[in-house]
């Protein structure tokens, strides 16, 4: 006669092969999917900005892929105070000594490695990344709405900010942002990221992650953000910043 507990015991190992079986079956699958690129994109933002960057990654092996792409992010000086013109209620905000509008142009080159595998859906794949590339600095000159002759004003004109001869008392606001598109200046640089990236999403074939690292933009000298004046501060030569990346993409199976 066959006992209860050998039932029971019977009935636990097959329940334990099964979802061990299952189990293996996941890792399996994992590890028999081959992929062959990945492209992914989304918003960035750092310390002093944001951007949108845009990466395109080709499977050398199982885990390391080659990266290329592109990013386009603004960047702040660390003294930009917006101002307004007290007495005028519909006057823009202006930023009071800021001399160019920044924005960095990165085209990168670098590497993906995978640390930890994502082996349910529900888990996380860890990777590590760097990259390195130009930095193209693009500084666009600062318009502003100037009033003359003197408060009360009788005309607004609208011209390049000149810090010898425009002060608080004079300007009305800022003019628009696409006002001096035709005068932006060029700073070559290069550019270096390493980063974590924590891809999570719950299909084999889909990309949704988050990256968090650091960046620096360097250049061969100080790019003239702000005027030299009192309280406005320095400008600045190299740029190190913490970013957080959003991205979602796909992968290619081969």
């Amino acid at each position: 006669m066959i006992r209860p507990a050998c039932i029971f015991l019977f009935i636990t190992m097959l329940v334990d092969g099964a979802s061990a079986q299952a189990q293996q079956s996941i890792y399996d699958d994992a590890a028999r999917t081959l992929y062959s690129h990945e492209m992914y994109g989304g918003p960035l933002i750092h310390g002093d900005g944001w951007g949108i960057t845009f990466q395109y990654g080709k499977y050398a092996t199982a885990k390391d892929r080659n990266m290329y792409g592109i990013d386009i992010v603004s960047m702040k000086h660390p003294k930009e105070i917006k101002s307004f013109n007290p007495n005028y209620q519909d006057a823009r905000g202006y930023f009071y000594g800021k001399l160019n509008s920044m924005i960095i142009v990165r085209p990168t080159y670098g590497r993906k490695h995978r640390i930890a595998e994502k082996i349910r859906k529900s888990a996380v794949e860890v990777n590590y990344v760097w990259g390195i590339g130009p930095s193209l600095g693009l500084l666009k000159p600062v318009y502003l709405q100037i009033g003359e002759p003197d408060f009360p004003y009788q005309t607004i004109v609208t011209e390049r900010y000149d810090p010898a001869k425009h002060f608080a008392d004079n300007i009305f606001g800022r003019a628009s942002w696409f006002k001096g598109l035709g005068e932006i200046h060029l700073y070559p640089g290069a550019f270096g990221r390493f980063a974590f990236n924590f891809e999570y999403a719950g299909t084999n074939t889909g990309i949704r992650a988050l990256e968090v690292g650091v960046s620096m933009d360097a250049y061969a000298e100080k790019l003239p953000q702000m005027a030299d004046l009192e309280d406005v501060g320095t400008n600045k030569q190299f740029f190190l910043e913490l970013y957080l990346a959003m991205h979602f993409g796909a992968k290619s199976i081969r």
